[in-house]
């Protein structure tokens, strides 16, 4: 297992660091100069002097390299430099921003086990009648649904036609729920389907039928036996999709007038605040890369079963 996560880890770093640059250079030639966007903020007839002492002011009249070199040495001592979009310092935006989304997503996630679990369980212990076709029916709606459609609706029904919440956001966790209801539906439709076949393709299994002839019910099986069997691939999805929904979180924000890190991404973007969105970006993925492995490690504790040694390592 020591040598499985080191492993890991050594792969999170190649990745951070292939994102950094990758996400530094699209931004840096994305044809947009963030000196004169900054210049004209003030002055919409800026001088080009004017332009060229604000470059120099935020060092991007450096080469490339230089520039990447300042950027990451910044984000390991703690000074990320300052956002253009909006005029703090960018660790500031992020510790206010980051909280937000969290909320937003963990609530999502709560969301999704609370639908997927007993639904999934429902839909394999009454395979082929006429709820598990409609269910079925109803999650491909829900994984083709978009989310901004979705929050939209909910703001109609339960904000303007029936009073329970407010369209701007409320203090607390009430105004989180539809928010987060609205991003966890096409991911819980996703898994809802992921775990019904995975269970119906587990309930087919030797061990199964051996438990049948013991005399063990049907729903027995299924919750004390074929569920943990089950768990792997879910628990590697769910872990993915928690880095998916903070990546795709700005979309939710917007309709919601949530001020998280999606949308503070979406705005750094947009005014070509080019260190900004990149940081955003790193640390996205680097929690997307931890996500999967914390998924990983999960699995192999839940099913130590299925770990095997494959010349001298230890591997799924």
């Amino acid at each position: 297992m020591k040598t499985y996560i080191r492993k890991r880890l050594l792969g999170f770093v190649i990745v951070l660091i292939g994102v950094s640059i990758l996400s530094f250079l699209l931004l840096a030639f994305s044809g947009r100069d963030p000196a004169e966007v900054i210049a004209r903020r003030g002055n919409l007839n800026a001088s080009q002097e004017l332009i060229e002492s604000v470059r120099v002011e935020m060092g991007l009249d450096k080469s490339l390299p230089i520039q990447y070199w300042n950027w990451i040495k910044g984000m390991f001592t703690g000074d990320m430099g300052t956002s253009i979009t909006s005029f703090r310092p960018i660790s500031q935006d992020l510790a206010e921003y980051f909280p937000t989304t969290f909320a937003l997503v963990g609530l999502s996630l709560l969301w999704t086990v609370l639908l997927a679990v007993p639904i999934g369980l429902f839909c394999a212990r009454f395979r082929g009648r006429a709820a598990d076709h409609a269910v079925r029916g109803v999650t491909i709606l829900g994984i083709c649904l978009p989310t901004f459609w979705l929050g939209f609706l909910l703001l109609l029904a339960f904000a303007v036609k029936l009073p329970w919440f407010q369209v701007l956001p409320e203090p607390g966790i009430k105004g989180f729920l539809l928010p987060s209801f609205a991003l966890a539906v096409p991911v819980a439709c996703a898994m809802i389907r992921l775990f019904r076949s995975t269970l119906l393709a587990e309930l087919s299994s030797d061990y199964v039928r051996y438990a049948r002839a013991r005399g063990m019910s049907a729903g027995h099986i299924l919750t004390h036996h074929v569920m943990r069997n089950a768990l792997a691939p879910i628990v590697t999805l769910f872990c993915q999709y928690f880095g998916y929904l903070i990546a795709g979180s700005a979309v939710v924000e917007s309709v919601f007038s949530l001020k998280g890190i999606g949308s503070y991404l979406v705005s750094c973007v947009t005014a070509a605040d080019a260190t900004s969105a990149a940081t955003c970006i790193v640390i996205i993925a680097g929690i997307f890369v931890l996500a999967n492995l914390a998924g990983d490690v999960v699995n192999r504790i839940l099913c130590p079963w299925m770990v095997r040694e494959s010349n001298g390592e230890t591997n799924f």
